[in-house]
């Protein structure tokens, strides 16, 4: 789906294929292409083809590099809409401001950086306790390797069994006092 507005356009689709990273012009600059399939429509035989436009993400291209992947609903934000003719087409691209993706592809971010973490917590044999134990607190455990601050003693960390008492409550002259009868409403 293709939206136009007074300030640019909104695609929405899906990618035909993984993005690529590519390095342009004599800098090197990296642009992050993907096709994007925006709608479908039935042709002369009835079958439906699909329709595609070319989106390059220059801003932070890099970053993006892996994280899209084919299938992935997508949400393009661009100014302007470019059409070229060649061989009797017309070929669409964009140049996106913004990619947004769809929840099902936060989720599978999501749940890659979960795996990542279980594995990781796996492979360590260092005794640890597994990512997502919660650690219990000892109270009668030891305070050995710790450091306190100079002058700090452990005391300073305990609960107080007295109870503060509440600060008195002063009448500030700081302020202008004023009658009901200049009050604006």
């Amino acid at each position: 789906m293709i939206v136009n507005t007074k300030t640019g356009v909104l695609i929405s689709g899906t990618l035909c294929k993984d993005a690529e990273l590519k390095y342009v012009g004599q800098n090197d600059r990296p642009v992050l292409k993907m096709s994007v399939r925006y709608a479908s429509e039935p042709d002369e035989t009835g079958k439906n083809r699909g329709k595609f436009i070319d989106v390059d993400i220059w801003h932070g291209a890099e970053k993006l590099d892996g994280m899209f992947s084919e299938d992935d609903s997508v949400m393009i934000t661009a100014k302007e809409i470019k059409g070229r003719e060649y061989n009797g087409k017309t070929y669409y691209s964009v140049s996106a401001d913004g990619v947004y993706p769809s929840a099902q592809t936060v989720f599978r971010w999501m749940q890659q950086v979960i795996d990542m973490t279980q594995s990781a917590a796996v492979a360590q044999s260092t005794g640890l306790e597994p990512v997502g134990t919660p650690v219990r607190y000892d109270p009668t455990g030891s305070f050995e390797g710790h450091e306190f601050y100079p002058g700090e003693q452990l005391q300073d960390h305990m609960p107080s069994s007295k109870k503060r008492k509440p600060a008195q409550q002063t009448q500030s002259t700081d302020f202008i006092a004023c009658d009901d009868e200049d009050l604006p409403f």
